[in-house]
């Protein structure tokens, strides 16, 4: 049984959003059949970035790097899968839906970052376990590929939420089909952008 402090937080960027500047948290599961790392961050940036968002890359440590097993992205916007190429031939397990809009709209992400050589994305159609005590489930909202990660514990299940919601205002505001997940879970959950994690509450 995976206890909560196999859990470790690593800030792997920060963006200027609405004139703040926010952090961006990736997060780590010490699990019995390998290092599993949930969202990669950004390991640089683009001219196009740095004139809207002032992004600050802040890349893993490389012994991270050299023992992750399997990578989850919660969702394929550039502050979350823009460490990708660090893990050639690593499992990548991503919404198909979430990869296929990634690779298909205008401004959904950078394009350029998605593939690269020794991608090795596994694409799921909903809900999997990758591990045992470790789980993906579909949680649409930020975008309608968007995914969490839950974690069975020794203190019960953990949340590993990405952007299903920027605050815990935002999530209790139950207006997506993750959001009520997550809200009906009712498990200490971790955010993206915000450093602790809560039980979060509908507003």
């Amino acid at each position: 049984m995976l206890k909560r402090d196999d859990i470790a937080r690593y800030l792997t960027s920060e963006v200027v959003f609405a004139g703040e500047r926010w952090p961006g948290f990736s997060d780590a599961i010490e699990h019995p059949d390998g290092l599993v790392l949930v969202d990669t961050g950004m390991i640089d940036s683009t001219p196009e970035l740095d004139g809207e968002w002032q992004p600050t890359p802040h890349p893993l440590p490389d012994e991270v790097v050299q023992r992750v097993a399997h990578v989850v992205i919660t969702h394929m916007h550039f502050d979350h899968h823009g460490g990708n190429r660090l893990f050639p031939g690593v499992p990548i397990h991503v919404q198909r839906v979430e990869l296929e809009d990634a690779r298909a709209q205008d401004d959904y992400t950078i394009r350029e970052w998605i593939d690269f050589p020794g991608a090795n994305y596994v694409e799921h159609d909903g809900e999997a376990e990758i591990l045992p005590g470790i789980r993906i489930v579909p949680a649409p909202g930020e975008t309608r590929g968007h995914q969490i990660v839950v974690v069975e514990t020794d203190e019960g299940p953990v949340v590993l939420g990405g952007d299903v919601g920027h605050t815990f205002r935002e999530l209790g505001e139950a207006d997506t089909p993750g959001k009520r997940l997550v809200l009906e879970l009712s498990a200490p959950t971790y955010l993206a952008h915000v450093s602790e994690p809560h039980v979060p509450h509908p507003n």
